[in-house]
Parts: structure tokens; C-alpha cells; sequence
């Protein structure tokens, strides 16, 4: 379901348009950015994103109590394949293994902070096998009406390191094609969870390209209310960086994002979902980053559903 199955998210695929960029070698810019905490002074609109990352684990951390209690072990496949932690507990029939489908359409296909289809919207499917501390996940995607298609291959181990606190490795293989040119790519990534008071939940991300040989990070606050035993909540506040992952993008700071997304839990083995969000560019400029094209301020959602086996 929406919320389900073993621990572990993490891998947040590589960007096909801009390897099709690059493997072209169109409006790459080679410039010696600063590494990945090093970062540039920040605009205003900086300032405001990172008080609003601190503002929502504020009122994460006084107002509503945890949606559960348990052990946390849960994935949920997200936009270009991501796993993501989104409830902090597995229900005892999930406790050793699970199996699960997904379908999701998006209103663009966002990663990176970037609109990567210039507006385009995204169908994908996934499915993914739990066992123990293993997620094995292939995660198919198409464009609606562009010439683009993306599969991924994730391998998550996820640990539990203390008592609240909890490590993800991930590794993910990518294929794509646009335009019928087919291109890939191999990363790996690294993910702490931190769940604090059984509150809300501090999250790391960082992922490195072997073919952009470069790494890109979000961290993020995140806390889900349950309405009662069919409808829940979820509100997150993400700060990126890029460290050279966005090759013609500049280096530091990227962009902040805003998104609230509600679950309906239909039957035992079926559950609806949607999601809204905006997305914030921070220190975008153009004029010496040709990679800061796609990286803009808009509003996009999506629906889906999710079904265990």
C-alpha cells in the first residue's frame, strides 16, 4: 500500500535528459564549482526555504502525535523511482517479507528540483519485493506526450543503527531513451532516518553518478497525521544541493519544495493516493549555468494507487 512494506528509500534516479545533454556534449558549461556544503551566499528566497524546513519540524514536533509506534520498516516508489520512508512502522504481516504494485501519474517529471519534460506529465509502474532488510525494486516510466522512457533497477539494505535512528544503501541501475537515442547510468546512495520523539522524522539523502561523477543531497522534514484508520497525511519541507550530479548546474543550494500528500486506505489491499507540491529555485542563473534551465518555480501533483499481494 501507499505505506508500506520493508525500510528504506533512498535512490533518487539520474536526470535522462540531461545525460542526453551531456552524451551529446550540447550546452555542457565545464566550470569548477565548489563542493556540495561549500555553498554560494544565499538569496532571500534561500533564507525563507530554510526557516520553512525549520518552521514545519516545529510544528511537527508540538502538535500531532505519531501515526504508529512500531518498528519502522516501510518503501514507497516515488517520482523516477525513489524509495521513500513514509510511515515509520510495518504492520506485524508485513514483517518479514512483502510484495507490492504501483501506478502513479504526475503533472511533470520533477527531480533535481528541475522540471526535467519542460511541463510534460509522467506515467509509471512499479513493483517491489521486501524481504527482511532487501528492497528489490524495477520502476518503469513514460512521458505523456514526449519521446522519453526510463527504466530503473533499486537494491536497498536498510539497518537500524539505534533506536531511532536508521541507514539506507542503496544502488540503482538506469536505462533511457529520448528521441530514440538509449543512454544509462549507475548510482549509489546513502540515507539516514532519524525519528525524533516518534514525532517526525529528519531524513538525508545523498546520491552519487558514476556517469555525472557527482553527488547531489536533500535533507528534509517530514511528518504524517492519521485522520483515522483509512486517511493519512503527509507534509514534507526539502532543502537539495548539488554537488556536481547536475553538471551545467551550479553548485551549492538548489531548491526547496513544499508537499502535502493524502492516502486513502479503500480496501485491505488497495490504496489511493495524491499528492501537490511546489518547487522553489534557489541561486538559479541561467546566464553562467545552462543546467539551471529546467530548474524553476512551479506547482505539480499526482494520483496513484498502490496494491499488496
Amino acid at each position: 500500500m501507499f505505506n508500506q512494506t520493508l525500510a528504506s528509500y533512498a535512490i533518487e534516479s539520474k536526470r535522462a535528459l540531461r545525460r542526453f545533454f551531456r552524451a551529446l556534449d550540447l550546452y555542457h558549461v565545464n566550470i569548477k564549482n565548489p563542493g556540495l556544503f561549500s555553498l554560494p551566499i544565499l538569496k532571500k528566497n534561500g533564507y525563507v526555504w530554510a526557516l520553512a524546513v525549520l518552521v514545519t519540524g516545529f510544528s511537527a514536533s508540538v502538535t500531532a502525535q505519531s501515526t504508529d509506534e512500531q518498528e519502522p520498516r516501510d518503501v514507497e516508489i516515488g517520482t523516477g523511482g525513489n524509495i521513500r520512508l513514509e510511515k515509520p512502522y510495518r504492520t506485524e504481516l508485513e514483517a518479514e517479507s512483502e510484495w507490492h504494485a504501483h501506478i502513479l501519474w504526475e503533472s511533470r517529471y520533477v527531480t533535481e528540483g528541475r522540471d526535467n519534460l519542460s511541463g510534460d506529465g509522467l506515467y509509471s509502474a512499479s513493483t517491489e519485493f521486501n524481504y527482511k532488510d532487501i528492497n528489490i525494486v524495477p520502476w518503469i516510466a513514460k512521458a505523456v506526450n514526449e519521446d522519453y522512457s526510463e527504466f530503473n533497477l533499486n537494491v536497498v539494505y536498510g539497518t537500524k543503527l539505534l533506536d531511532h535512528l536508521e541507514l539506507f544503501l542503496g544502488y540503482n541501475h538506469i536505462q533511457s531513451r529520448v528521441s530514440g537515442i538509449s543512454l544509462h547510468d549507475n548510482e549509489i546512495s546513502l540515507d539516514l532516518a532519524y525519528f525524533y520523539d516518534k514525532r517526525f522524522q529528519i531524513v538525508t539523502n545523498l546520491y552519487y553518478s558514476f556517469d555525472a561523477q557527482g553527488a547531489f543531497a536533500e535533507v528534509a522534514l517530514k511528518k504524517g497525521y492519521r485522520i483515522d484508520n483509512r486517511l493519512s497525511i503527509n507534509l514534507r519541507a526539502i532543502l537539495g544541493f548539488n554537488a556536481g550530479y547536475v553538471i551545467d548546474g551550479h553548485n551549492g543550494i538548489n531548491h526547496g519544495q513544499l508537499l502535502a500528500r493524502a492516502s486513502y486506505l479503500v480496501m485491505d489491499e488497495l490504496e489511493i493516493y495524491a499528492y501537490t507540491g511546489y518547487n522553489q529555485a534557489i541561486n538559479r542563473d541561467i546566464n553562467r549555468y545552462t543546467g539551471d534551465e529546467f530548474l524553476r518555480d512551479f506547482f505539480w501533483g499526482g494520483v496513484g494507487l498502490s496494491y499488496r499481494f
